[in-house]
């Protein structure tokens, strides 16, 4: 069985957060490879807690760019049974953690121009 991540990310290398939406209980995240940004895949994640949110300041900055796109350092996924999992997306300056059910992961294919 292909992992969380590896669908998501289906090898392509790294990859960016190009959008992320927050409700009372889903998350949408929109990644990218960074060599193909029209590349999307995107995950809707139902039923989620969010266990934290960090924003992680660089001390010797003046300020933190928080615009997207997002570098994405870390995806990690721990299965906790009953369809239920644990999700800790790491990017440059943000960390968010959170549990939900598996993500409805859909694909949109940049259209060739000919």
């Amino acid at each position: 069985m292909t992992s969380i991540s590896d669908q998501l990310f289906r090898s392509l290398g790294t990859h960016a957060l190009k959008e992320l939406s927050m409700s009372s209980n889903s998350i949408a995240l929109v990644v990218a490879p960074w060599s193909d940004l029209e590349n999307e895949a995107t995950a809707v994640f139902d039923d989620v807690q969010v266990e934290y949110f960090d924003t992680i300041f660089d001390s010797t900055a003046d300020s933190t760019d928080l615009a997207l796109p997002w570098d994405i350092i870390r995806f990690d996924v721990s299965d906790r049974g009953n369809d239920r999992w644990q999700f800790g997306l790491c990017c440059s300056d943000v960390h968010l953690g959170f549990s939900a059910n598996a993500p409805k992961i859909t694909f949109v294919k940049p259209s060739s121009h000919l």
